[in-house]
């Protein structure tokens, strides 16, 4: 027997005010529409997360609990249901990644230029390692970047330990 298609919001666009995702949350909480809250979460989320002036273990804090809390499928899901929840934490990943690839490469241009005005790379590569061990502190690509940012981070990190 087949299940009719079930009815789920789009996939919500990133770069609106905070206010405006608690808002729709509010309203699919009323409506009893349990997908659109947590697409609805995940824009909060995200919103939250690419704050310019957030230290990067504030943002990690919020995608982190974006893709725990929102992005997983109810328990035995369709395939349809499955894709949505999937779709989410891509989403949330694309974001993760591109937050920490901004961070690592405004700081690799200023090692850069640290090294090109004669400052010693011995003390760069010190600096370079605390604050890659904060952004990537594992050797596996985490749950919250995907593979291809992963890798651009490393290569990033590589340059300089």
């Amino acid at each position: 027997m087949t299940q009719p298609p079930h009815t789920l919001p789009p996939m919500p666009q990133i770069g609106r005010p905070e206010a405006y995702y608690a808002h729709r949350v509010h309203e699919a909480d009323r409506q009893g529409a349990s997908h659109a809250h947590e697409a609805w979460k995940v824009g909060q989320y995200i919103t939250l997360a690419v704050e310019p002036k957030l230290p990067w273990e504030q943002k990690l804090k919020y995608f982190r609990h974006a893709l725990k809390r929102h992005c997983n499928p109810p328990p035995l899901p369709d395939e349809q249901i499955w894709v949505f929840y999937r779709g989410l934490a891509d989403l949330v990943r694309q974001h993760a990644g591109q937050e920490a690839l901004k961070l690592a490469s405004a700081e690799d241009d200023l090692y850069a230029a640290r090294l090109a005005l004669g400052q010693e790379r011995e003390k760069i590569e010190e600096e370079a390692e605390l604050f890659f061990a904060r952004l990537i502190d594992c050797d596996h690509c985490p749950e919250w970047f995907n593979e291809e940012d992963w890798e651009q981070l490393k290569l990033i990190r590589d340059q300089w330990i």
